[in-house]
């Protein structure tokens, strides 16, 4: 029965380790989601403010062939100037000229004001182009570092399976049969170990005489409490 215990008690540890792993394996979907919500963020920030220079710039575009448009005009009245025949036709001429020109000084002042926010958003651009790169290459980095532990997990799941595999066939069959209904039961855990008279699994004294028969690990003992199969484990660092 002690070899038996000592496989059972083997089969625990490989069975903890796998729960781990799963738990670990079940996380890194959710850290690689948010890790790509964060990359497109930032991606999204800085698309957001190149598409607010385009507009800008496409207003400029606009504003600038509006204002050659009306200097067209001016140029077109100032060469009627030597047609008109009266001062009248004379003095309409030169208002409608002062009309376009004082519109498109007031459409030079428009651009202006649109090429300092231009170049605002230029800089403030070139700025966050750095900072983002930080980030992001601060995110694959994670993403690397999270692509390594998804691919040790994978190992050591594979690993710990055909582990399995191979210790249960060496265990009796109506022991592994009891160890995987107390392990359903006792989320995981159908063996634990017994120490200073105390079951590790729910943690209520064990009686003396049984704490007793606990560390011989010769005879199937199980916490009167939890139920589960109690274990003596030797210390390798004593003597």
């Amino acid at each position: 029965m002690k070899e038996q215990l000592e496989l059972l008690w083997e089969l625990q540890k490989i069975d903890l380790e796998l729960k781990s792993i799963k738990e670990e394996r079940d996380r890194y979907p959710r850290e690689m989601k948010k890790l790509e919500e964060k990359q497109k963020i930032e991606k999204e920030r800085i698309h957001k403010e190149k598409e607010k220079i385009e507009s800008l710039e496409k207003t400029r575009r606009q504003k600038e062939g509006h204002l050659n448009l009306e200097q067209e005009k001016i140029k077109r009245a100032e060469g009627r100037m030597s047609e008109v025949k009266t001062n009248k036709e004379y003095q309409a001429l030169l208002s409608e000229i002062d009309a376009i020109k004082e519109a498109n000084s007031r459409m030079e002042e428009e651009i202006l004001q649109v090429l300092d926010e231009i170049d605002e958003l230029k800089k403030d651009l070139s700025k966050r182009e750095k900072e983002v790169g930080v980030t992001l290459e601060k995110i694959e980095a994670e993403q690397k570092k999270l692509q390594e532990k998804i691919a040790h997990d994978e190992k050591a799941w594979t690993e710990q399976i055909e582990r399995r595999e191979v210790l249960s066939k060496q265990i009796e069959s109506k022991l592994v049969k009891l160890y995987n209904t107390l392990k359903e039961k006792r989320q995981g855990v159908g063996v634990v170990s017994a120490k200073n008279e105390t079951c590790q699994g729910c943690f209520v004294n064990v009686p003396p005489q049984m704490f007793i028969e606990v560390q011989k690990n010769n005879a199937l003992i199980r916490c009167p409490n939890c139920n589960r199969i109690l274990y003596w484990e030797v210390d390798r660092n004593t003597k």
